[in-house]
């Protein structure tokens, strides 16, 4: 078996290689050579003619999960062996290589994504590539989905290097505790389209956000959202002192979790529940130090949403009751026809793999009936 050795030509079987040449010591046309070769997956290339040296070629190819005889590509692109190299590193760092992507090449000349030719979405890969530990701009979740977009091979450190960093970065949130945080509390009785209306709330607004998960532990699935829905929230959830941390529109906590305390980061938190807010801590309502104050406080919006209106207000009073004119709204759900929600007809799929009993029973229950004197009934 051959080894994947890391020097340039030695005959070497890789998955992807780089082809670097000068520009007129190629003949062939590249994008039909790319085209031709069934086993080259994903390709790119780009012509630098805009550096300091004289014009040349960049070439990405990537074979999937087979490797290739460096030979062989260097004979298809008529170019020597040793102007064929395997890629080092990750895939994504070569790509941002042929634009000059890379922090260490900013001093060159930087080349449009749109100078690419390639098979593939390469500004979007580019995009991608960027987003691992800005946490300005994605969500741990969103990196996390990136990390498992990648290759199978490069997975495993990227994914060690995102944890690394997203520990790094709830510890440094705690140096600036400051943020700016809304809460909308959404309240209606079961059935009326609370949690759908939060998402959809959250969505226009275009913040990525999680549901809280059981009401013993609802920031377990927070993975850095802008948003959270805590869904069907209870004054029983947490302790009075503790949600007046969690929802502080102005200063960051960390909030007590299962496996690790947890820092919100985000811009919005949404409540839903079945229960007014007015309801909510009723010990603390004759208190004389003005606590419960502190969380309609907190609230930046209350939505009561009904069967057939949403109703949304901007202020409460001292009693934790909306007040002030509301924007009234129509529920969409009220006309949602019923009959398009697919259901599984399980009687139907038990009559598949069951026999029919109906006319034993039927029976049964008349004998039943006969011996104590009367109908079915």
């Amino acid at each position: 078996m051959v080894k994947n050795f890391q020097y340039r030509g030695l005959n070497v079987y890789c998955k992807q290689y780089e082809i670097v040449t000068d520009a007129d010591k190629i003949s062939v046309d590249i994008q039909k050579t790319c085209m031709e070769r069934k086993t080259i997956k994903k390709w790119a290339y780009i012509l630098h003619d805009k550096d300091d040296t004289r014009p040349h070629y960049h070439i990405y190819i990537n074979f999937g999960n087979s490797g290739i005889n460096s030979a062989d590509v260097a004979e298809w692109f008529g170019v020597p062996e040793n102007f064929i190299e395997k890629v080092k590193g990750r895939y994504t760092d070569m790509l941002l290589y042929l634009t000059h992507g890379n922090d260490s090449q900013q001093n060159k000349h930087q080349y449009s994504a749109s100078e690419v030719v390639a098979n593939f979405d390469f500004q979007t890969e580019i995009m991608n590539s960027k987003i691992l530990g800005d946490f300005e701009k994605y969500s741990y979740a969103q990196q996390l989905a990136y990390v498992n977009s990648l290759p199978v091979s490069e997975k495993s450190t990227a994914f060690n290097k995102l944890q690394t960093l997203w520990k790094l970065h709830c510890q440094c949130l705690m140096l600036k505790p400051d943020r700016n945080v809304e809460v909308v509390f959404v309240c209606g009785k079961g059935g009326t389209g609370k949690t759908y209306y939060a998402k959809k709330l959250l969505t226009s607004l275009d913040y990525d956000y999680c549901v809280s998960s059981s009401s013993n532990d609802p920031f377990q699935d927070y993975m850095g959202q802008k948003a959270i829905i805590l869904d069907d929230l209870r004054d029983q959830t947490f302790e009075f002192a503790d949600l007046l941390k969690i929802l502080d529109n102005n200063t960051a906590s960390s909030v007590r979790s299962r496996f690790a305390n947890k820092v919100f980061n985000g811009e919005m938190i949404v409540i839903t529940s079945t229960v007014p807010l007015s309801y909510w801590y009723y010990q603390y309502k004759s208190s004389q130090f003005d606590t419960i104050q502190q969380l309609y406080r907190r609230i930046s919006c209350y939505v009561v949403v009904t069967d057939s209106y949403i109703n949304v207000y901007d202020a409460l009073d001292n009693m934790g009751r909306p007040t002030g004119p509301a924007s009234i709204f129509k529920n969409e759900l009220k006309k949602r026809d019923k009959a398009q929600d697919k259901k599984t007809d399980f009687g139907r799929v038990f009559g598949k793999i069951c026999e029919d009993a109906m006319p034993e029973y039927l029976e049964e229950m008349c004998k039943k009936a006969a011996q104590k004197g009367g109908g079915i009934y």
